[in-house]
């Protein structure tokens, strides 16, 4: 235990974590049969290539690589559970909807953006029960006009904008960074007496197209929309319409299947796997961290000075987060390893990985340490 003290503390010398504040994520704000997060794939680029970009569509499928089929992907609202509901969808209330692009759970100018030829006029439709809003194939509503905006990192709507970068664009402008739509305070839908009196409480609504830039999200990133309805009737000269229900689905994966399905790092020496002896008084330490945002597994593979070879995979390591251990506890496979130089590589099944070594003689208390930077670790 002191000896995975110190290789952690020495490690946190190196290393800076950061963690955002999570939020509940569903694929759907109401279960209908679950859709998989699909994945989208980065354009290829390179010598002679021109990478070119399109957007996707949750609800048809359009533009992911894997993970899922088409249709049937359908963000619903159980609008009875919302905590609001006796008082704002009640007939001639005016409902709008606000949308916000998330990555990793974060808002602002991240990467993934609205894109043409995606419309602020929001399609929903309404229906009395669960199963016929997740079976639906139209739509038979909107909440009216609305406009494009970017946001700040807390999710709120700063510079409005008026343009969207069209297909082939894989870098759109600042001017067309848009990650918010927000309907207009004077439109969205007004609730009927026949629509009370039918109870349409489950509201399908629809997901416009998103597009990313794969200069600025190329590992795994995960790809949100957060829809929350508005009370239009609630806002007025000096106020803001009040959000009455929220609910965040996942849309998307970005490149976890395009090129390496991981990353490798190479630790080109330690004294043994072995515990410390009086012949042989160093230990030896690794320190396996996943740079990326989704999580993963490291199989470790210890090759020996006479040819002896064994190998180690971790439990699952969170993203931004890290394996510790000395090799001494950590329980190669294989036969034969024992008080003899070795050197480790390290496979992921992250995009992306760092990683430290260490080696402290228990003798005279001195220690060395260095980083993994095999080119491609990064």
């Amino acid at each position: 235990m002191k000896k995975l003290l110190v290789l952690l503390t020495v490690a946190m010398a190196f290393f800076v974590f950061t963690t955002g504040a999570s939020a509940q994520l569903l694929d759907v704000c109401t279960p209908c049969p679950k859709c998989e997060v699909g994945s989208i794939l980065c354009p290829q680029s390179g010598q002679d290539i021109t990478p070119t970009c399109s957007y996707f569509d949750y609800e048809t499928g359009v533009g992911y690589s894997s993970g899922r089929g088409t249709g049937n992907c359908h963000a619903v609202f159980a609008i009875c559970n919302c905590l609001s509901a006796a008082t704002s969808f009640v007939a001639g209330h005016r409902i709008g909807v606000r949308m916000t692009i998330l990555v990793d759970g974060l808002a602002g100018q991240r990467g993934a953006y609205w894109s043409a030829p995606g419309t602020t006029d929001i399609a929903f439709a309404m229906f009395a029960h669960q199963a016929d809003a997740c079976a639906a194939t139209a739509y038979t509503s909107s909440f009216g006009t609305g406009k494009w905006y970017k946001t700040n990192s807390s999710g709120t709507a700063t510079d409005e904008v008026t343009g969207l970068a069209s297909n082939s664009s894989c870098a759109p402008t600042s001017g067309q960074q848009a990650t918010q739509i927000i309907t207009d305070p004077d439109k969205g839908y007004t609730i009927t007496l026949a629509d009370e009196t039918a109870k349409l409480s489950y509201w399908w609504i629809d997901i416009p197209y998103i597009r990313i830039n794969p200069s600025v999200l190329h590992n795994g990133e995960l790809i949100s929309v957060k829809i929350e309805t508005l009370d239009q009737s609630t806002g007025g000269i000096c106020a803001d319409c009040v959000a009455t229900c929220e609910c965040i689905v996942d849309v998307a994966r970005v490149c976890p299947t395009s090129g390496s399905s991981g990353s490798t790092c190479l630790y080109p020496y330690f004294s043994s796997t072995t515990e410390a002896t009086d012949a042989q008084p160093f230990w030896n330490g690794i320190v396996v961290t996943n740079t990326s945002s989704i999580a993963g597994t490291a199989t470790l593979t210890v090759h020996q000075q006479d040819g002896k070879a064994g190998t180690y995979t971790t439990p699952s390591i969170p993203a931004g987060s890290m394996f510790v251990q000395a090799l001494e506890n950590i329980g190669f496979s294989g036969t034969g390893l024992g008080d003899l130089p070795v050197y480790i590589t390290v496979t992921t099944t992250f995009p992306s990985m760092d990683g430290f070594a260490i080696i402290a003689n228990t003798t005279t208390g001195e220690s060395m340490g260095y980083l993994c930077r095999k080119p491609g670790c990064l």
